[in-house]
């Protein structure tokens, strides 16, 4: 935690061990075009939402090992559309998240690697990002030609890196072009022009190194803002080109000298500064209207019209088991309810309420999981988070609490596959069965039964599945002895059970 002029900003300490962002300073070609001839693009230009392709590529060491969490990359994912939501930007996943397991690619110490990666994997008609765990040094960086590498470390709620790497992807430099590489001094003159190498970083792949260019330094009062920096006049002058803390008021707390004298702190709210998290809130104006505009020319390719699904409004609720009821360490059961729109859920199970060590974390598109590993004699903690290509934001349900027995206390399943556990019941307790495989896709028909041969109770149930979850109402059951049955497609099946 740093806290800076009464202001508090949390960050994660793996980031400050990379450069902010990797991207050569540029001047993209729709840029420039925009800026000579901007008539064109306000009567073009729309105000609807438009919503934007991104093909997520999650990287890994070979073994599969080091991949971003899903939890962190949702995270991310609902912070970017935070941030572009002023701008009547939103961005989708175009495909399934495309899994890639390389060393060479999830540590990538070079751009040259990076370029290799992206031109190996990249899918057209949509923007490419590349989470890794190295992204040549830098929290990110964007290849115009390529796509945008993103670290990590640098991605997860309340963190701007994505957003800004997707900037330059939209045409946008940094506030402070030309000071990239070189540190302000204010015991130093303030250059009246500054040259800069952008190479590797042209619009088009270039094979040799780039020539360098030059921009001058922007002044206070706007004066030449048009030629100099970023040449957007609604972003201020800025020369600091290292992550900086601000003020109270979201200034830097550097202050520079321009070429006329006067003094200035930079504006830490914009997202294509060097600002910390905690300073930055926003794009302006103008590099709203270069965004829409790169999105209704360049990239007109990386739009719909149809939003990929719905938003997600309604909660998932935690069925099974809940309220530290039993389930057996091995195969035991978790459902929960479907939430309309949702194609994915992901689920945790952990012993620490924290999550911070899960003995389960994954992706499923059921609402139903079999646990297959679980420690005896435990207490575990579950919790289960929707969503799909358009909605990401849906939040985690609050956990679920259940206990496992100690291994002699399951009983293992027939030779034709019958199983039935927990065998002691307790009010609200809910019965785990397994199935004979016979039995899939017929009715099943269960009913318990006292000692005296009494039906007490009975069900009827499609089998869709070798596993399934029953509730017999043992609240209103006197302690004692009873016998499920189970009638399925090739015969019946009992079970003894103890209700206490």
């Amino acid at each position: 935690m740093l806290l800076i002029s009464g202001t508090i900003f949390a960050q994660d300490p793996a980031k400050y061990q990379f450069a902010p962002c990797g991207t050569l300073p540029t001047v993209a070609p729709m840029l420039q075009t925009y800026q000579e001839h901007p008539e064109r693009f306000v009567t073009e230009r729309s105000t609807d939402t438009l919503k934007v392709a991104l093909q997520l590529h999650l990287v890994a060491k070979n073994n599969g090992i080091g991949r971003i969490g899903t939890d962190r990359l949702l995270d991310a994912f609902c912070q970017l559309n935070q941030d572009y939501a002023p701008s009547s930007i939103r961005f989708y996943s175009k495909h399934d998240w495309h899994l890639i397991d390389s060393t060479v690619w999830y540590q990538h110490d070079t751009i040259p690697a990076g370029i290799d990666m992206m031109l190996s994997n990249n899918v057209d008609d949509a923007l490419n990002i590349y989470f890794v765990s190295s992204s040549a040094g830098n929290c990110g960086y964007n290849l115009p030609y390529g796509g945008v590498a993103m670290n990590n470390s640098c991605a997860g709620p309340s963190d701007h890196t994505w957003a800004h790497e997707i900037g330059h992807a939209l045409s946008l430099p940094h506030p402070f072009l030309g000071w990239e590489g070189k540190t302000y001094s204010p015991s130093n003159p303030t250059p009246d022009t500054l040259t800069y190498n952008y190479t590797h970083f042209h619009d088009t792949l270039d094979l040799v190194p780039a020539p360098l260019d030059t921009t001058v330094s922007e002044r206070l009062n706007g004066s030449n803002c048009a030629v100099a920096a970023d040449r957007i006049c609604d972003t201020q002058a800025d020369y600091l080109s290292y992550r900086w803390e601000c003020n109270s008021e979201n200034q830097s707390i550097a202050v520079q000298t321009d070429l006329n004298g006067e003094t200035f702190r930079s504006d830490g709210t914009l997202i294509m500064s060097y600002a910390a998290d905690g300073c930055q809130s926003r794009f302006s104006n103008d590099q709203i209207s270069i965004m829409r505009a790169t999105l209704e020319t360049e990239k007109q390719a990386w739009l719909t019209t149809d939003p990929p699904g719905p938003d997600l409004s309604q909660p998932v609720t935690l069925l099974f088991p809940i309220n530290q009821q039993q389930t057996p360490p091995i195969g035991a059961q978790v459902q929960w309810t479907s939430v309309p729109g949702a194609t994915h859920y992901l689920i945790q199970v952990s012993v620490l309420q924290s999550y911070i060590l899960k003995a389960v974390d994954m992706v499923v598109t059921d609402t139903t999981l079999i646990l297959s590993d679980l420690q005896p004699d435990k207490k575990y903690y579950w919790r289960v988070r929707p969503f799909n290509n358009w909605s990401f934001c849906a939040p985690f349900t609050a956990s679920g609490v259940f206990n496992t027995t100690s291994l002699v206390a399951t009983e293992e399943p027939e030779n034709e596959g019958w199983s039935c556990y927990p065998t002691i019941l307790n009010e609200g307790q809910f019965l785990s069965l397994e199935l004979p495989a016979k039995w899939v896709g017929h009715p099943v028909q269960y009913a318990l039964y006292d000692v005296a041969g009494r039906m007490l109770w009975q069900q009827s149930t499609q089998a869709t599945y070798y596993q399934t979850v029953l509730q017999p109402r043992v609240e209103r059951l006197p302690a004692g002895i009873y016998r499920l049955q189970a009638t399925g497609a090739t015969g019946m099946k009992w079970q003894t059970l103890v209700v206490e």
